[in-house]
């Protein structure tokens, strides 16, 4: 399962997004899902091919690498207690951005079904809220299954 790992951080603190991606990527080299180059690959990538995107009335990222990098199909989740700035992908805008999704995929084709699925999840403003406000893994999950992006 793409959250077995339990790579879910809740209201956590980050001076920016660099900052923000490194506790990420490390929490998930810390569980052996991604190899010592993909905080590295993820940074580098961010640079070229910002992630961000504007909701309704929340900013989120979804930061990935190549499959290379990635042991074990996975998704991290943060949410911050203060946003920090992102690049908008598309337009390069500056937005602030609460929630990141990290993706450690395998496949090309897994990554576009999840990224359909988590752009489905994002123009769910009734998910969106609950995001906003979940301090527990398993109301975690269960928001996720609930809105598909899990079995």
């Amino acid at each position: 399962m793409l959250f077995d790992k339990e790579v879910i951080l809740f209201n956590q603190d980050a001076s920016d997004n660099v900052s923000a991606l490194t506790q990420l990527a490390d929490s998930m080299h810390a569980k052996g899902v991604v190899t010592s180059e993909y905080r590295d690959a993820l940074l580098k990538r961010e640079e070229s091919f910002p992630t961000g995107l504007m909701t309704q009335t929340i900013g989120v990222a979804i930061p990935h690498t190549d499959p290379d990098k990635v042991i074990e199909p996975q998704i991290g989740f943060m949410s911050l207690k203060h946003p920090v700035t992102f690049h908008q992908m598309g337009d390069n805008a500056e937005i602030q951005v609460k929630l990141i999704f990290m993706l450690a995929l395998k496949k090309s084709d897994d990554q576009l079904s999840m990224l359909q699925k988590l752009m489905a999840l994002f123009q769910n403003q009734e998910a969106m809220d609950a995001l906003q406000k979940i301090d527990q893994k398993n109301d975690f999950l269960d928001l996720m299954k609930k809105n598909e992006i899990i079995e």
